[in-house]
């Protein structure tokens, strides 16, 4: 009885290293995780076959890999290498001898058979028996690898954070695209397929150049789903079935690999290590108006895609070092390719062979010899047949601004965000007013140019966080991130009245202005969804139409009147010097500022069913003439105005009695003077945040 083929192994999962001793008839599998060991046991011929990885030392991998063929020219070398890192890999190894290079997640099937050829030995039949057995082993692996893993999530979450507070450095983007692009590669290992998916979307979109807070809050959202995506029991990555891949190239929402245009040409590369045979094809479809790119090595694979942009590959299926299926996987793992048509030329038709370059993705298979019209036929049926998959749409061409449809995508992102964080977010809609007379009276071309001159407007008077919405007709939709309905009012509020000084040109030569009229609702507080928080919000607005008052309606909130103006800041005190000092440390930083010499005045407009003005914060004195700010406080308790405005008591009186009288009539806070500005500033800051939150 021969003896068994010595396969020395390092760098590979537990469960492949299990499954190549199990499924190899008459073979002897030795692992290692010192390379030096590996070296001394490679020196020896008796060895077969040396497996290594790109998870290895590079110098350690080559060390070993000399030390194997110094020992023995017979001595076969495969060496496995992630999809991602596949030309720096193939670049460090260049000058060793490799006999077949393996992309993982390998294909398990694809690896035993070639693996079988190179040790000339059979394999074996699945074995349910053993089952169990790399069950355990891929448990025991998964134990190892998820805390780290979690942790390079954590990390991707600090990076998402950074990047919504517009702080996202380019270190941490680089190191935070490089963790998601090693998670990919990890789960994948242990079945998490989708988690994989997610990992690298995520590590694509941490690579643009283009990155704004808005996209903080989806890779927010993805990290959730990736966090989920690993909860359940890892499992060994199994092969794609030509089901199963033809089902994930038509995932609806997939990302668009090739222009239209490119999928109209006719570029075609040629993969084939047979001179011969890709000269004769270069000949034969040049003169069918092809643009044909030949390629005898394969490992120039990665290069020669990047620069031709071919719109079909015709691949070999046994090619030297590294296969054709190898090939075609690569392929179908990369967004940007995944939809080209592959179509296979080989001389082994059995069904086994069928069902490898299937298994791999490839969209149909040419037996050599060929005949070449019916190589033309299948070539120019996949060059016309292929279309290029247009992405729902959008962005409204005449506004500019997204479709309900995608602003209500973007919304729903911000409104988990805001759950997520406890953050407030609030809805606005705004319509024009009287619409319909714009088109009887001046026509459709009217209608047209308000609807366009309001649609560059709005992204300009929001934040990159805030979305934008156009849903039809004159009704438009603003989400604001980190925004109260009251504050968020006021910003509609100014809206409102930047767009009444639009100018718009009839035909007739007449200058033309329009009106909105708004209505603001808030997230949880008024309903949980889009579609809950617009209703709401239209309710608002037609309550403030009715009353004809102020422009913009706040759900819950009773309407004021047309006079009322909404500031960030009442100030009542009797000091000028000190009024003079808050109210400009307060403008700087964009505070809307009301100013009181002494109660009565304050209490004249801040009060009434119609109040002069509505403030979300009051910094009230308590020694006020003509009113003191205690009986302020009273008044504006049994007018309900504490109920939406934070009162901030300033005073020099400093007694436990007077302190809990003030928070008894409904201050929020007590503030003794003398006072730090900074300090004051801070508490203001705080308090129009919790204003934000009713």
């Amino acid at each position: 009885m021969a003896a068994p083929v010595k396969i020395l192994v390092a760098g590979l999962p537990a469960e492949t290293v299990r499954e190549i001793g199990l499924r190899l008839r008459d073979v002897a599998v030795s692992e290692f995780e010192n390379a030096q060991q590996m070296g001394r046991a490679a020196a020896h011929a008796e060895t077969g076959l040396v497996i290594l990885s790109d998870a290895l030392p590079t110098e350690d991998a080559i060390y070993v890999a000399r030390r194997a063929r110094d020992a023995s020219d017979e001595m076969r070398v495969a060496f496995c290498i992630s999809m991602q890192q596949a030309e720096n890999a193939l670049l460090a190894v260049k000058d060793v001898h490799v006999d077949r290079f393996f992309l993982t997640p390998v294909d398990k099937e694809e690896m035993l058979l070639e693996l079988a050829k190179m040790c000339r030995v059979e394999v074996l039949a699945p074995n349910a028996s053993h089952g169990d057995h790399i069950a355990a082993a891929v448990f025991e692996a998964w134990d190892r690898a998820k805390p780290p893993t979690f942790q390079k999530i954590d990390k991707l979450d600090d990076a998402a954070i950074a990047l919504l507070d517009n702080n996202l450095s380019p270190e941490l983007k680089a190191a935070a695209e490089c963790d998601a692009q090693g998670i990919a590669e990890t789960v994948e290992k242990f079945g998490f397929q989708k988690g994989a998916r997610v990992a690298r979307d995520l590590a694509e979109r941490l690579a643009s150049q283009s990155l704004s807070a808005v996209d903080g809050v989806s890779i927010s959202e993805q990290l959730l789903a990736l966090r989920d995506s690993l909860l359940g029991p890892p499992s060994a990555p199994r092969p794609a079935t030509p089901a199963a891949e033809k089902s994930r190239l038509a995932t609806p929402g997939a990302a668009d690999p090739l222009a239209e245009t490119q999928l109209e040409g006719r570029r075609v590369l040629v993969v084939d290590d047979e001179p011969m045979v890709s000269r004769g094809l270069t000949s034969l479809l040049s003169r069918r108006g092809m643009a044909v790119t030949a390629l005898n090595d394969p490992l120039r694979f990665w290069n020669v895609l990047e620069e031709t942009k071919p719109n079909l590959i015709l691949l070999d299926l046994e090619m030297p070092r590294i296969s054709g299926t190898e090939l075609c996987r690569v392929v179908r793992s990369d967004r940007r390719w995944s939809e080209l048509p592959v179509i296979f030329l080989t001389g082994h038709t059995d069904q086994a062979s069928i069902q490898r370059v299937f298994a791999a993705g490839a969209d149909d298979y040419v037996g050599k010899p060929f005949v070449p019209a019916e190589l033309m036929m299948r070539i120019e049926s996949r060059l016309t047949g292929v279309k290029a998959r247009k992405a729902p749409v959008e962005t409204d061409p005449l506004t500019g601004l997204a479709t309900a449809l995608k602003a209500t995508e973007l919304i729903d992102r911000f409104l988990r965000l805001a759950r997520r964080k406890s953050d407030p977010y609030s809805i606005a809609v705004m319509q024009i007013d009287a619409f319909a007379s714009l088109a009887s009276n001046f026509g459709r071309a009217m209608t047209d140019s308000v609807l366009r001159g309001i649609g560059g407007l709005l992204p300009k008077s929001f934040r990159a966080e805030d979305v934008p919405g156009w849903w039809g007709g004159p009704d438009f939709t603003i989400g604001m991130y980190g925004s109260g309905k009251e504050h968020a009012a006021i910003k509609l509020g100014q809206i409102c009245a930047k767009v009444a000084e639009l100018n718009f040109l009839a035909d007739d030569g007449r200058r033309v202005h329009v009106a909105c009229s708004g209505g603001v609702a808030q997230y949880q507080t008024d309903g949980e969804t889009v579609e809950a928080l617009r209703q709401e919000a239209l309710k608002a607005l037609e309550k403030a139409r009715a009353i004809g008052g102020n422009p913009v309606g706040v759900s819950g909130v009773k309407a004021t009147g047309a006079m009322t103006r909404r500031v960030d800041v009442a100030i009542v005190d009797d000091d000028p010097a000190l009024v003079a000092l808050l109210k400009h440390a307060m403008e700087s930083r964009s505070m809307r500022v009301a100013t009181y010499a002494d109660g009565e005045a304050a209490m004249a407009a801040l009060t009434g069913a119609d109040p002069e003005v509505q403030a979300a914060v009051i910094l009230l004195d308590v020694d006020l003439p003509a009113l003191n700010g205690l009986d302020v406080l009273r008044r504006l308790k049994s007018g309900d105005v504490s109920r939406l405005s934070n009162v901030v008591m300033l005073t020099a009186r400093t007694g436990e009695r007077d302190v809990l009288a003030a928070l008894e009539l409904g201050a929020t806070d007590h503030i003794t003077k003398p006072f730090s500005v900074p300090v004051l500033m801070h508490k203001v800051r705080t308090a129009l945040k919790q204003a934000q939150t009713w």
